[in-house]
């Protein structure tokens, strides 16, 4: 069985750009452009792993891990953003994501990422 990923990032290229580095891995791998979306999602499928931007319309990234953890949904959750510091990167390993990857990253790297934590 296909490992599942999904991507929530308002950007397109950023989506397709990650879609395209695991397209040649086992995966099936989804995309979301909001948070709200991207739980609507994980309601009805099962995510190995989510690879979530902070900066999303409506419902920040932060609000995104805050409301998966208050629905009890199982999710590995690696962040990736363009607006890291060192407080940023402890708060969201504080509030539940494995790992966070900066803005702009490689197609090795998401490769390199997915393959640690799924």
């Amino acid at each position: 069985m296909k490992k599942r990923i999904l991507v929530v990032d308002d950007e397109r290229n950023i989506r397709i750009t990650i879609t395209k580095s695991l397209q040649s891995e086992d995966l099936a791998v989804d995309q979301a452009i909001s948070g709200e979306e991207a739980l609507d999602r994980m309601v009805i499928y099962p995510y190995d792993l989510v690879l979530l931007d902070l900066r999303l319309p409506g419902m920040s990234g932060m609000e995104f891990m805050e409301k998966v953890k208050e629905l009890d949904l199982p999710a590995k959750i690696v962040v990736i953003s363009a607006h890291g510091t060192i407080d940023l990167a402890v708060k969201i390993l504080k509030a539940g994501a494995l790992d966070f990857i900066e803005k702009p990253f490689s197609p090795n790297e998401i490769r390199q990422i997915v393959a640690k934590y799924i």
